[in-house]
């Protein structure tokens, strides 16, 4: 969805001398949080690559039960981290909520 959007365009159309602190922490956040949701997808995969390459030279046994409850953990963590950033960005409305949901998905764009 926000892969067809050009980036340049977007940071060439924005005047930055009328950018609102709410916009700007949007910004912040949805750029860290790109950049920090690629780095636990790398993690993750370089963890199961690793299991699985462990398994197939016999240094240890793989169970399809234990992996299907750390996937159920994981996905609770997830769910917990989404409402947390949710939760935070709501409570912010008072800063401008609209600037901050704009800076959010810029700043996801951007990342």
């Amino acid at each position: 969805m926000l892969d067809n959007i050009d980036t340049k365009a977007i940071l060439n159309d924005i005047n930055f001398a009328q950018i609102s602190s709410g916009f700007l922490l949007g910004l912040s956040v949805g750029y860290f949080f790109k950049k920090g949701f690629k780095i636990v997808l790398f993690v993750l995969g370089l963890a199961t690559v690793s299991i699985f390459w462990l398994n197939s030279q016999d240094y240890i046994a793989v169970n399809g039960e234990n992996i299907i409850n750390i996937f159920d953990i994981l996905t609770i963590t997830l769910k917990k981290a989404y409402n947390f950033v949710y939760n935070n960005i709501h409570s912010l409305e008072p800063l401008g909520g609209a600037s901050i949901v704009a800076g959010f998905v810029t700043g996801l764009k951007i990342g």
